[in-house]
């Protein structure tokens, strides 16, 4: 059965647990929710998991280049936008390194993923520091659903080539298992000026999954992943002392890695269960200005419990470990170089009824303390009112960090050489601008209200709503140090700009809507808006023009049309907003992609897609004010699926 043919009544009780770390119906969750399916994703044409990003309402998804993208809720957004927390199977994508994630090195194969859960707003409470304006759960199908054999493959333009192939079996009555492997070789994109960015992007992926009951109600889910990609990029130094005071390699940059998991559940009675996870994830990369080793070992436990029918108790722990080994350059260099260090926390949650089935108070906090940010308390109060079947209203008041990340506490980065004798040095000497940790940055602090609305008009008409106000303090910024003239290799002026904390507050506010609409059997139209306002001081030369990060309105309609029983068109209209910060300066766009899909035979679909039909190329992000900007080209491909 098609998506478009469901009714609405079934997708609100789509299970989300990246909430309250417990399955619970959309329909009740006191938090700006939505759910990105599977089949959204494959009607969306998306083919890697920033693009199925964009379905959802609140986010603000811009690609960069061929292997780039800027990912970030309620504002702040950048390449390694750090106060959203991403997730797969329970494990963290946030990186500590540069407090964000590396986009390019997330992966696996589309098919199997079940669902996306976001979460726009505070997740602190649950999910620790760095889940400030957002939390982002990729969950993929277990191995029963999963079974016999699936093989993708497609052509294009820019996507050259990709293909993709799994298996599922059974062992037994009560164990399952799937492997899979895939690949794909993505074309460089242009910038403004026409010359090749020599980002093309080449992946090889391979992983299982296996999921076993044992000892009666046990079950024990293992899965893991390995990876190695080559990522071109036009790499500028800032490191150079010398005329012509700048330098450019075209190179590609070497990233593989691996990561295993293992999760127990066991359900002790009616009235409580227990979980315990853990995970070892290696990440290693090669480029021109910094060359890491990463590896985390992290386990988690939570414990479920209901003493009465009043209260909905958990509480649980986790225990991370880290251990960075850093190969610096000029560019960009650590100290110490190789470093390991641990995160522990505790959380605890209980949810109310206080008028059963109607109203339900939830009271959770987190007590955290992480090697570079100390000890954080983060706690939250969330508000849910349930007047009748078809009406929800929900407020919530929390509190979260993100804690500095090791660059911010321990790195030099070079970014930017002034020649001498010029309107910005008019001194005698090369100034080079370069970033400088400091040990005593404090965490950055979030107080957010929001309020929301969702209501089923009719079965075939829903309403999503939600409107936010947050306050920031402590947010990381650069200070000006005083200039020092430094000797190797040659004289020149090295101003330091030091990590510290703002003493002036930021608050954002917003709206986020969403209406799905459910018009014909085979027809759905779902349609978003956001809008979004920043107060920020105002841009200073130094620090990035925070109100101008990302775009003040968004908005996106998506119509779903089964033409036959074989045949679909699916079509999605999506306009973007102008970017005015300084080192920005995008203008707005409107982008169309279309969908046709045909399933000559069962098992068997084709699919013609094509992205950014509107135009034949804009841009949408700057990645650096001293890099060029990347154009985004139409994009024509065709797929095949066989499920055999």
């Amino acid at each position: 059965m098609y998506i478009a043919s469901l009714n609405l009544d079934d997708l609100l009780k789509i299970e989300v647990s990246s909430v309250s770390r417990k399955s619970q119906k959309m329909a009740d969750t006191a938090a700006a929710a939505y759910v990105i399916t599977q089949e959204d994703i494959r009607r969306s044409g998306a083919t890697s998991i920033p693009e199925a990003l964009r379905l959802a309402p609140g986010l603000d998804v811009a690609r960069i280049g061929s292997s780039g993208w800027a990912v970030s809720s309620r504002g702040f957004n950048w390449r390694y936008a750090n106060k959203l927390l991403v997730l797969m199977d329970g494990r963290t994508l946030y990186t500590p390194m540069f407090s964000g994630v590396f986009w390019d090195v997330q992966d696996t194969l589309m098919e199997d993923i079940e669902r996306i859960e976001v979460i726009r707003g505070p997740g602190a409470a649950m999910w620790g520091a760095n889940a400030v304006n957002g939390v982002i759960n990729i969950i993929t199908k277990p191995a029963k659903n999963t079974q016999g054999g699936l093989a993708v493959a497609g052509v294009g333009n820019t996507e050259r080539g990709f293909a993709g192939i799994r298996y599922g079996g059974q062992v037994g009555d009560e164990t399952h298992y799937r492997i899979y492997g895939k690949g794909f070789d993505r074309d460089a994109m242009d910038d403004t000026t026409g010359q090749s960015a020599h980002d093309d992007w080449r992946s090889l992926q391979s992983g299982f999954r296996l999921d076993s009951k044992v000892a009666g109600d046990d079950k024990l889910t293992v899965q893991g992943d390995a990876y190695r990609m080559a990522v071109g990029n036009r790499v500028y130094s800032h490191a150079v002392v010398l005329p012509p005071y700048s330098a450019s390699f075209i190179t590609d940059d070497q990233a593989k890695g691996a990561n295993l998991l293992v999760r127990w559940e066991r359900r002790l009675s009616d009235q409580a269960e227990f979980s315990l996870q853990a995970y070892y994830d290696r990440v290693q990369f090669s480029a021109i200005k910094l060359s890491d080793v990463q590896d985390t070992l992290d386990v988690d436990f939570q414990h479920r419990l209901h003493p009465n029918a009043t209260h909905d108790l958990m509480w649980g722990a986790n225990l991370r470990y880290i251990h960075s080994s850093a190969e610096g350059t000029p560019d960009i260099s650590f100290t110490p170089s190789d470093h390991g260090y641990r995160n522990v926390s505790a959380f605890a949650q209980d949810e109310i009824a206080l008028l059963p089935e109607r109203l339900r108070l939830t009271l959770g906090a987190k007590l955290e303390n992480s090697h570079f940010g100390g000890t954080q308390f983060q706690p939250n109060a969330r508000l849910l009112w349930t007047p009748d079947d078809e009406n929800t209203v929900w407020a919530a008041v929390s509190r979260a960090a993100r804690t500095p990340s090791r660059g911010e506490a321990e790195a030099r980065i070079a970014l930017l050489m002034m020649p001498p004798l010029t309107a910005q040095n008019p001194t005698p000497f090369p100034m080079q601008l370069a970033a400088v940790a400091n040990q005593d940055l404090d965490a950055e602090k979030l107080t957010a209200y929001e309020v929301g609305y969702r209501t089923q008009w009719h079965p075939n008409l829903s309403w999503d709503i939600a409107a936010f106000a947050n306050h920031y303090r402590n947010l990381s910024q650069w200070s000006v140090g005083a200039p020092a003239l430094a000797y190797s290799p040659v004289p020149y002026l090295a101003v330091p700009l030091v990590y510290t904390n703002a003493s002036t507050t930021t608050k954002t506010y917003g709206v986020e809507m969403m209406v799905d609409w459910r018009a014909r059997d085979w027809l759905r139209l779902e349609g978003t808006y956001t809008h979004l306002l920043v107060d920020a001081p105002p841009y200073d030369g130094t620090n990035p023009d925070l109100a101008g990060l990302s775009p003040r309105n968004q908005a996106s309609l998506r119509c779903l049309m089964d033409l036959n029983a074989k045949t679909q068109l699916d079509l999605w209209l999506r306009h973007v907003g102008p970017l005015e910060a300084q080192t920005q300066r995008i203008a707005a766009y409107t982008t169309l992609d279309l969908r046709l899909g045909w399933t000559p035979r069962k098992g068997l679909d084709l699919s013609l897609i094509g992205q950014n039909l509107l135009d034949s190329h804009h841009p949408e992000y700057t990645d650096n004010a001293t890099q060029p900007t990347y154009e985004i080209p139409r994009g024509v491909y065709a797929k095949a699926t066989w499920r055999f």
